[in-house]
């Protein structure tokens, strides 16, 4: 899903590139006289490197999100895997009898175990 999130953030860069190099050509292109009377092509061109480095930033946030949650949910599977360790042991020591997990707690269960 990251790789996803990383590939769709690099096309989104490399489309931000494209139209700062055109519009680059199209200011070159036309005669410096006469720039659009309704927009300066220097402006247009601050506008689009201000939303390049927005973008920057925001894909430096957005993978240190992704960082971040990986470990929070590697930790999380991690505490309930000891508790159920910890739940077993004490049901060993102890001899109560405890209801059998239900289909949906098993698999749970096994994808927790599976993960860590």
């Amino acid at each position: 899903m990251v790789e996803m999130e990383e590939k769709a953030f690099q096309k989104a860069e490399s489309d931000l590139n494209y139209i700062e190099k055109r519009v680059e050509f199209e200011i070159k292109k036309s005669h410096p006289d006469s720039p659009p009377s309704q927009e300066n092509p220097v402006m247009l061109l601050e506008q689009v490197s201000a939303v390049k480095l927005r973008y920057k930033l925001f894909t430096t946030q957005v993978e240190k999100m992704a960082v971040e949650q990986k470990e929070l949910i590697d930790d999380i599977q991690t505490t309930i895997a000891n508790t159920m360790k910890m739940v077993q042991q004490v049901h060993q020591q102890t001899g109560i009898e405890l209801s059998p997990l239900s289909e949906v707690e098993r698999t749970a269960l096994q994808q927790i175990e599976y993960s860590v």
